[in-house]
């Protein structure tokens, strides 16, 4: 029987610049966690001196290294597997957490919940570094997540029952996968709070520039036609994408209309023709207000996105055509 209580989880990779700070701030809640389990990926600076040091002065602290590098996925995996309590909450290694974080996170961990998520603020103490905090409260839609995550790893609280279900899959994020997981079960939830304070530099694993999310006519027409021009060539990443999220939706046993939807979606986005792309269209049309970052409060610019949703959101994998 897992003991009840929080088993505070962090992956770490040459993280010895920030990772003081971080555990500090991990040490400092006001919900004390029960555990502290720190899995070391091969580091070869002075990040394991570091752990071994609070190690020694915090008896709640359980370190453990990887042979070799496993990437962040296997080690994630491998560490969650480690904690003991019944919740388990994600740290990134170089991040900030809000004092009262657990303790918020805990309190909304209530009934069937499997995950609890939360705001987390970008910063940066390099001027070179640009930041752009999105304070818009995201959707927490099985459908927009089959696109990109809306719940960032490190602001989760999750249960540990819900491993039993993670698909292990190398091909999407673990934060994604739990994400998904839990929105699909129905047992979701987020604090419109900032929990963690998200440190951004060039050096870590997630870093983007930020994107110029600005809407105006202009710049929308422009984002339209560039997308249109793009789709031929980003359409069989997005297809792929898809294929990949077929056999991890069928293999889930909950009997949600979320989950039925999904795999609807997954249909049609890997089949060709252009009647499958009109019904994917009409299902855009029916589901608009669940697949945009945020809820569309005026329903003709909801109708007008979700016309153009199967073509816009291929450009999410621009980035894909660099590799």
């Amino acid at each position: 029987m897992a003991e009840v209580g929080v088993s505070v989880v962090m992956c770490t990779y040459n993280g010895a610049a920030y990772l003081s700070a971080q555990l500090d701030s991990i040490l400092q809640q006001t919900l004390p966690a029960t555990e502290i389990v720190v899995q070391d990926d091969g580091s070869t600076d002075e990040t394991w001196a570091i752990l071994t040091d609070y190690a020694t002065r915090y008896p709640q602290i359980r370190l453990y290294r990887n042979e070799g590098t496993h990437g962040i996925n296997a080690n994630f995996f491998s560490a969650m597997r480690r904690a003991s309590c019944a919740l388990i909450a994600i740290a990134d290694q170089d991040d900030l957490w809000q004092p009262s974080k657990l303790e918020q996170q805990v309190a909304a961990m209530s009934g069937e919940v499997w995950l609890v998520g939360g705001m987390s603020m970008p910063f940066s103490e390099n001027e070179a570094i640009a930041v752009d905090y999105d304070q818009r409260r995201p959707n927490l839609s099985l459908l927009r997540m089959l696109y990109v995550g809306m719940m960032p790893g490190h602001t989760q609280l999750i249960r540990r029952e819900m491993l039993a279900y993670l698909p292990l899959t190398d091909f999407f994020m673990y934060d994604l996968q739990t994400q998904v997981l839990a929105a699909a079960a129905g047992r979701i939830a987020h604090l419109p709070d900032v929990l963690v304070k998200q440190r951004r530099h060039s050096a870590a694993a997630t870093y983007q520039q930020p994107r110029n999310r600005q809407r105006t006519l202009g710049n929308g027409l422009q984002s339209v036609w560039e997308a249109l021009c793009l789709y031929p060539r980003l359409r069989p990443h997005l297809k792929h994408r898809f294929e990949q999220w077929k056999p991890i939706l069928a293999g889930l046993p909950f009997a949600t209309k979320q989950l039925q939807d999904a795999r609807e979606l997954c249909r049609l986005h890997t089949t060709d023709g252009c009647w499958a792309y009109l019904r994917l269209t009409l299902f855009c049309l029916k589901h608009r207000h669940e697949l945009c970052h945020t809820a569309e409060r005026k329903e003709m610019a909801a109708i007008a996105r979700a016309l153009v949703h199967p073509f816009m959101i291929a450009t999410q994998y621009r980035y894909l055509l660099k590799q």
